[in-house]
């Protein structure tokens, strides 16, 4: 099977011709077999095409045109120092610890609600095409693949740290370059309500750990709040990468 060079093409004026196309069997135990065929012209029927007789795709020429897809759909352009990990439909960054001015919007008698400046803990953000997510740091450090995490100590925060979107407006754009806009989109939302239980580990819970640092800031005590997840950055980032091929 010869190679080319893969081009990912979007809106274009180019015309594109239907030539080849490779066929993926999988067994009921997880083996994968796959046949290159020529596409064809129909002898009977005039701009028809059909598919050709195949030959086995040999698992390098698989890994090769693999290789050359995510080439082609890597990001390109200089990294920011924040990134930890980046593939074409998954990145990773952090966010220092920082007190940030922070808006709660809850209805109902004890309740957060209000804005203020708050201390928030270190940070580790999650995105893929269709989905975000969020971690803490026990350390205002960049972490390493080995690090374990924290749970977020956030409202609208699910258990495995996927975010509730809401009626926050995402990025219209996926990649590195919107990391920014992703983090305006989170710390700049409302948030509403506690959405797992003992999320934090904290007197009176995540609503009064909240109340708390909008009446004082204490980037200690947030992060003695701090819940174990119980994953390596390098587990959730396999984990949350899984998810999103599902």
């Amino acid at each position: 099977m010869s190679l080319h060079p893969v081009e990912i093409i979007g809106a274009s004026e180019r015309t594109l011709t239907l030539v080849g196309a490779v066929l993926m069997y999988e067994s009921n135990r997880g083996d994968v077999y796959a046949t290159s065929h020529p596409v064809l012209s129909d002898a009977e029927h005039q701009g028809r095409k059909v598919i050709g007789a195949g030959v086995p795709l040999t698992k390098g020429a698989l890994s090769k045109f693999a290789d050359a897809v995510s080439a082609a759909t890597a990001f390109s352009g200089f990294l920011p120092e924040n990134l930890l990990f980046s593939s074409p439909n998954l990145i990773a960054w952090w966010a220092p610890a920082q007190v940030r001015t922070t808006w709660f919007k809850a209805a109902g008698s004890g309740k957060v609600a209000g804005q203020g400046p708050a201390a928030h803990p270190a940070l580790v953000f999650v995105a893929t095409p269709n989905d975000w997510f969020v971690f803490a740091l026990a350390r205002n450090t960049r972490p390493a693949p080995d690090t374990r995490l924290r749970h977020s100590p956030h409202f609208n925060v699910w258990d495995g740290g996927r975010i509730c979107t809401g009626n926050v407006q995402l990025p219209p754009t996926f990649g590195a370059e919107v990391i920014h806009s992703y983090e305006t989109a989170f710390f700049r939302s409302h948030f509403t309500h506690p959405n797992r239980d003992k999320a934090v580990k904290y007197k009176g819970g995540i609503q009064q750990l909240w109340r708390d640092q909008l009446a004082r800031p204490d980037q200690e005590a947030m992060r003695r709040a701090l819940v174990d997840s119980k994953e390596t950055l390098q587990q959730t980032i396999a984990r949350i990468a899984a998810r999103s091929t599902i």
